[in-house]
Order: structure tokens, then sequence, then C-alpha cells
């Protein structure tokens, strides 16, 4: 599977989904439960999702934080820039999508492309994207530290792939740390931290849809 082919970068902010997912969620029969790694989960409680060993996973949409363009207007450095803004988006979706992939064949499950009986379908997205220390260009050699590389809202919605009915929701704030010091910052760390926050991110929505 060519991962990049599934990735789609909306370049706006859907945060509007985050803050609604909630009132949402029950709204529309789901009933909350309990997670020890993920802030929100709800599932449809007749649901049973042990019958499902197959997915098929939407291209990850991005919706990036308001005020990230306009974070650094009146500092030395330049603005992080729209097209800057839509590259650091279309990376950390590109990790996002490979991580959702390889968090479910890691628990059995087959990755498909088509809907069909047994096949849930995992519509991903990350919201309020924030990076705090980008790669910008500057008329100064500047170098950056920072104990995290940012942080974003982490949301999954899952359907039967053939009903579309809704099955589960998550929604999970997360920060990519580094380790509680302060480090260089570039655009290649800041991949790497928010890499390995969705991979945890993935991996516990996986381990909690997955058989137990």
């Amino acid at each position: 599977m060519n991962v990049r082919a599934f990735v789609a970068v909306v370049f706006a902010s859907i945060a509007g989904i985050a803050a609604a997912s909630s009132q949402a969620a029950t709204a529309e029969g789901l009933v909350a439960v309990h997670s020890r790694n993920l802030d929100e989960l709800y599932l449809r409680p007749d649901a049973n999702l042990a019958e499902y060993r197959k997915v098929m996973i939407d291209p990850v949409r991005v919706g990036i934080h308001k005020d990230w363009l306009q974070y650094g207007a009146y500092q030395a450095v330049r603005p992080v820039g729209e097209e800057n803004a839509k590259r650091i988006a279309y990376e950390i979706a590109t990790d996002a999508q490979a991580n959702i992939a390889d968090a479910f064949k890691a628990r059995g499950y087959q990755i498909v492309s088509a809907p069909g009986p047994g096949v849930l379908r995992l519509s991903p997205a990350v919201a309020d994207l924030y990076v705090n220390a980008p790669d910008r260009l500057s008329s100064f050699r500047t170098k950056a530290f920072t104990r995290e590389a940012g942080q974003a809202v982490f949301l999954l919605d899952v359907h039967d792939s053939v009903s579309g009915t809704l099955l589960g929701r998550i929604a999970h704030h997360g920060i990519a740390d580094q380790m509680g010091r302060f480090m260089r910052a570039n655009d290649v760390s800041n991949r790497f931290w928010f890499d390995a926050l969705s991979r945890r991110w993935a991996q516990s929505c996986a381990a909690v849809l997955g058989p137990h």
C-alpha cells in the first residue's frame, strides 16, 4: 500500500469536531467508556466489535490551530507561513496514517481498501495542530529549544463499512513531549516526537477496539 496516496490535509481548523465530540457521540447513541490511555472513548452498547477483523482507513485529515500561522508575526523570525504549515501537516498526516495501519495490523486486522462484511471503516483526524518551534526563515541565525514539540487533538470515528452505522468515537488531546527536558527543536525533531505521539494514540485505539 502506498500510504502517501491515502493522506489528506485539510488546511483549516477542525476544532469544532473535537469540541463537539462528546455531545455528538451521546446524541448518536454511543455511551462513554472508561479508558486508561484515551481522554474520551464512546462505543455503541449493542455493537459486537469482535466480529470485525478487517479495517479500511480513510485519509487522515489535519486541521491547523487557528493561532499557529500568526505565531511569531511580531518577533525577529517570520510567521510559520501557509506553505510551511501545509508541509508540516502533510508529514504528520503521513506518519499518522502509517501508524494507524501498523497498530491495527499488529492486533491481527487485515487492511483492506473497500467496504464489506466484517470491515470497520476508520476515519482519523488531527485537530488543532500546533507545533511550538518549527523551522522558519529568519534574518538571524537562531536556535530553538523546547520541552514540548507541540500538541494536537487526535480523533477517530469508527463505522460499520457496509451500513455506515457509527460504532465508536475516540478523542484524545496529545502533547508531543521531549522526555521532560529542553532539547534543540527543528522540523526533523518535531516530526520525530509527533510521530511517537501518533503511534501511541494509534496503538491505544487498536487496543480498545480489538479483541481482548
